[in-house]
C-alpha cells in the first residue's frame, strides 16, 4: 500500500488523553509458553503509562561502537597515574601541566574529539557518563557483550532493545491522530530504522511483532539497498521469480543469522521508494547546511537526523559506526584512535547543531532527539607492548541532544562519575574503576532508560537494571 505525502508528513501533535492511567501486561503468553524465555517472563507484570502520547516520546539514534571503545577520549582524569604506571609511556603531551597538553579542562582528549566534547558540554548539549561499568558479568568477549548490551539484558536470548520498544508500542499505543484519537498502528511509517543492516538490537526472540513495527533498512541516501527497481509500490507476489530471487539475496546478505532483517521487511521495501520520496520533499532543515563531513559515518548520521526530522513516526534509529573503523584497539592506537574519535565527534556536533536549528525553526520533536554512543565494553588503560589497549570493564556513555526532555528528568551539560586507576605498575591489567562514592551503572541500564521513556513505569523488570539517573 502506497502512503501519500500528506498522511506521511502529519505529526502526532493532537491532544493527549486527559486521564493518566497505568496498564499492566504479562509477557509470558506473548513470548510463547514452554520456551526458556517464556518461562522466565511468565509472571513478569510490565506496567505502562497509558496516557503517554508520541509527541512526548524521545527519538533515539543509537550509535554502537563495535569492538569496545577506549574511555580515554572522554576520561583522562587519571592520566598522571596511568602514565606513571603504564608499561609504555603516553608521552609528555598527556601531562596536564605541559604547555602543549592534549588534556582539556574537563579531562577530555583534545585531539580525540575532546575539544568538541568540551563545547557540547558547555553549551548544555551533552553529558558524559564516565562509569558505565560491567560488574554483574565481567565477561569481556566481543560476541556475548555485544548481544547483552544490544538486547539490554544479561540473557542474550532476550528480545533486542528495539524489539522490546516495538512490543511496548504494540501494547501501549502512543500514536495519535490530529483529533487525538488512537491511531491504527498499521498506518505508522518506519518507526524502527537501521542504517547498519542487521543488529542485535532487533533480535526477535519469541516476540511476534506486527509488520508495521518491524524495522526497515536504509542507506545514507535514504534508500533501501535491496529495494525493487521494477515493482517499488506493488506488494509481493511470492510465486514470482523476481520475488524468489530477492528473498534468496536477502537471506544470503544476512548471513543466515537468527534475525532475517531484510527478509522480514520485503513488503516494506516494496513501499520504501514512495515513502522516501515524500520524506525528501518535506525535510524541514537541509542537512547540507551542517558539516557532517564526507565520510560514510557522517553521511549516514546526516541521513538519520534528516529522516527523524522529516518523519514524526520514526522513534528509533540504529546507526553503528561503520566508516570509522572498528574499536578493537589492541595495537598502535595513539596514532589512529584520535582521528577516528574526532571524525565521530565532529559529525555528532553537526547533528546537534542540525537538531537545535530545526527546533528553533519550529520542528516540534527536534528537541526530543537523543543520540547515545557506547560499545560492548571498555579497555585497559595500560599502553601494552603493541602500543594499544586490551579489553576492560569500564567505558563512557556519551549522550547528546534532547533538551526538550528536561521535564522528564534529563540532565545535560554534566560530567557524571569519578574513576580511579587499578593495577600494579608495569603490568597489562590496569584499568579504571568507579571510586567508592561514585555513581555507576551497568550497560543494560541504557535499555532500561529507553523503556522508561517509552512509557514503562517499571523498566527494571525488562532489563534487570534501573534507568540511568539524569539520562
Amino acid at each position: 500500500m502506497a502512503i501519500n505525502r500528506r498522511r506521511f508528513i502529519l505529526g502526532m501533535s493532537g491532544a493527549g488523553l486527559a486521564l493518566c492511567t497505568r496498564r499492566v501486561f504479562k509477557l509470558g503468553g506473548m513470548l510463547g509458553a514452554g520456551t526458556a524465555l517464556g518461562t522466565q517472563l511468565d509472571n513478569l507484570g510490565v506496567a505502562f503509562d497509558a496516557s503517554l502520547t508520541v509527541d512526548k516520546i524521545p527519538r533515539i539514534i543509537n550509535i554502537f561502537l563495535y569492538g569496545g571503545p577506549s574511555e580515554l577520549a572522554g576520561n583522562l582524569s587519571n592520566i598522571v597515574e596511568i602514565n606513571a604506571n603504564s608499561q609504555n609511556p603516553y608521552g609528555n603531551i598527556f601531562d596536564p601541566n605541559n604547555a602543549s597538553t592534549v588534556v582539556t579542562p574537563n579531562y577530555f582528549w583534545s585531539t580525540a574529539g575532546g575539544t568538541v566534547l568540551e563545547q557540547l558540554v558547555a553549551s548544555g548539549d551533552a553529558t558524559v557518563y564516565r562509569t558505565m561499568n560491567r560488574i554483574k558479568d565481567q565477561n569481556r568477549a566481543h560476541g556475548i557483550c555485544v548481544q547483552q548490551n544490544l538486547v539490554g539484558n544479561l540473557d542474550v536470548y532476550h528480545p533486542g532493545t528495539a524489539t522490546t520498544l516495538a512490543w511496548i508500542l504494540q501494547n501501549n499505543n502512543p500514536y495519535r491522530n490530529p483529533d487525538g484519537s488512537v491511531r491504527d498502528l498499521s498506518k505508522v511509517v518506519f518507526p524502527f530504522v537501521t542504517f547498519e543492516g542487521e543488529s542485535k538490537a532487533f533480535n526477535r526472540a519469541d516476540i511476534d511483532i506486527p509488520p508495521a513495527l518491524k524495522p526497515i533498512a536504509l542507506n545514507a541516501n535514504l534508500m533501501n539497498p535491496y529495494q525493487r527497481t521494477d515493482h517499488t509500490v506493488a506488494g509481493l507476489n511470492n510465486s514470482g521469480a523476481t520475488d524468489t530471487a530477492l528473498e534468496q539475496l536477502a537471506r544470503l546478505t544476512n548471513g543466515g543469522g537468527a534475525y532475517k532483517l531484510t527478509t522480514e521487511s520485503l513488503i516494506q521495501r516494496a513501499e520504501a521508494a514512495t515513502n522516501i520520496t515524500a520524506m525528501l520533499n518535506n525535510i524541514p532543515v537541509p542537512s547540507s547546511s551542517f558539516n557532517y563531513g564526507t565520510g560514510n559515518f557522517g553521511t549516514r548520521l546526516s541521513a538519520a537526523v534528516s529522516l527523524i526530522l522529516a518523519n514524526p513516526d520514526t522513534l528509533y534509529v540504529s546507526l553503528g559506526s561503520s566508516g570509522l573503523g572498528g574499536w578493537d584497539d589492541h595495537s598502535e592506537m595513539l596514532g589512529r584512535y584520535p582521528a577516528r574519535m574526532s571524525e565521530m565527534m565532529n559529525a555528532i556536533s553537526a547533528a546537534v547543531n542540525h537538531l537545535n536549528t530545526a527546533a528553533a525553526q519550529g520542528v516540534a520533536h527536534a528537541d526530543k532527539v537523543i543520540v547515545n554512543v557506547f560499545g560492548e565494553f571498555g579497555r585497559n588503560v595500560n599502553l601494552n607492548e603493541s602500543l594499544g589497549w586490551d579489553h576492560g570493564n569500564n567505558q563512557n556513555l556519551y549522550t547528546f541532544g534532547g533538551r526538550g526532555l528536561a521535564s522528564k528528568g534529563r540532565v545535560l551539560g554534566k560530567i557524571v562519575g569519578e574513576t580511579q586507576r587499578i593495577g600494579d605498575k608495569g603490568v597489562n591489567r590496569q584499568f579504571t574503576s568507579p571510586t567508592a562514592n561514585s555513581y555507576q551503572f551497568e550497560p543494560f541500564a541504557v535499555a532500561s532508560t529507553l523503556f522508561k521513556y517509552f512509557g514503562v513505569t517499571n523498566p527494571e523488570l525488562l532489563s534487570g537494571e534501573p534507568p540511568i539517573a539524569g539520562a
